[in-house]
């Protein structure tokens, strides 16, 4: 076991934890694609050799692999890298080219998955790759995150998480007492996590795709999808790019409120949301039932819940 934890150590060494790198790029795609590279080349050997099958490392890298000429070559014109390329793509800048969020992050999780043997295994960098998609797709998609995938995100130290949830900055979701599966990191709100991640260099938001971006205002069941739809309504209604100052006539409405908006940042009391509707040309009651379901689900269960009761909402 020695040997291979060596071994183990030696394919990793590129993956030294990089979440407050000062780089211009984030991850070195060449070390990525070495680690990858050895990782394969020993899976399909080990598969050769314990399968008692020939012919598989002719077919993934088109020569015997014992020859390394062309191979290179080969796997970088692979379905697998591809499909790694668009998980780094999705996880550092937030971009999908259409496809679907959680088969980019499950796809190439398994790809990773498929390559690890007890003498090589992907580097920490593609854990922390996958951790971090899996991280933005939790983002989107409202669930809450620990203070690592907020870390992976922001591209800070976690400590400087673990500050801002000590202060305050961040609000910790407490884990119900009949949970099966307790969490042993906290859990932090998924509007909270948004909105301290919004506005911080090292964060790129989700590109928001036409899917989203087309969707009726009562589908919207997102933050990701309610900021996609909000930008899209301001170019329908002809207030894109025009240069005009953009206001919302609300006492707690900002500069940035809109830009805090289009982001899928709820930060406004629940009296601006008529002033928001007026802004965008939308039903008043159709933003605000939105913008209940969205980022006050609990509230508005709860509402839900007292309404078919009988009980007044002030008990």
């Amino acid at each position: 076991m020695t040997n291979s934890l060596k071994n183990s150590q030696a394919a990793s060494k590129s993956g030294k934890n990089k979440l407050a790198s000062s780089t211009t790029e984030r991850w070195n795609k060449q070390e990525l694609f070495k680690n990858f590279y050895v990782c394969t080349r020993e899976a399909v050997s080990a598969w050769e050799t314990y399968f008692d099958v020939t012919g598989l490392a002719e077919q993934v890298f088109s020569e015997s692999t014992h020859a390394h000429q062309n191979a290179e070559n080969v796997l970088r014109a692979s379905d697998a890298w591809r499909q790694l390329l668009a998980l780094l793509d999705y996880a550092s800048e937030g971009v999908t080219d259409g496809m679907e969020e959680m088969s980019i992050v499950m796809d190439a999780a398994e790809i990773l998955a498929l390559i690890k043997t007890e003498n090589y295994w992907p580097s920490q960098d593609w854990d922390n790759i996958v951790t971090m998609g899996d991280a933005r797709y939790a983002l989107g998609d409202g669930m809450p995150l620990d203070l690592e995938r907020i870390a992976l995100l922001a591209n800070v130290d976690i400590r400087t998480v673990r500050n801002a949830a000590s202060a305050g900055e961040l609000s910790i979701v407490q884990a119900p007492k009949d949970d099966p599966f307790p969490r042993r990191t906290p859990m932090v709100d998924n509007a909270s996590a948004r909105r301290w991640l919004h506005g911080r260099k090292g964060f790129k938001p989700t590109v928001s795709d036409n899917s989203a971006e087309n969707i009726a205002l009562e589908d919207v069941r997102t933050a990701a999808e309610f900021g996609a739809f909000l930008k899209k309504q301001r170019e329908r209604i002809g207030l894109a790019e025009t240069g005009q100052k953009l206001t919302i006539f609300h006492p707690c409405a900002t500069v940035g409120t809109i830009q805090q908006l289009e982001a899928g940042v709820f930060m406004l009391p629940l009296d601006a949301v008529f002033r928001v509707a007026d802004f965008y040309q939308l039903s008043k009651k159709a933003l605000l039932e939105c913008v209940m379901r969205v980022f006050f689900t609990e509230e508005l269960e709860t509402l839900t819940e007292a309404l078919k009761c009988g009980i007044p909402p002030n008990q």
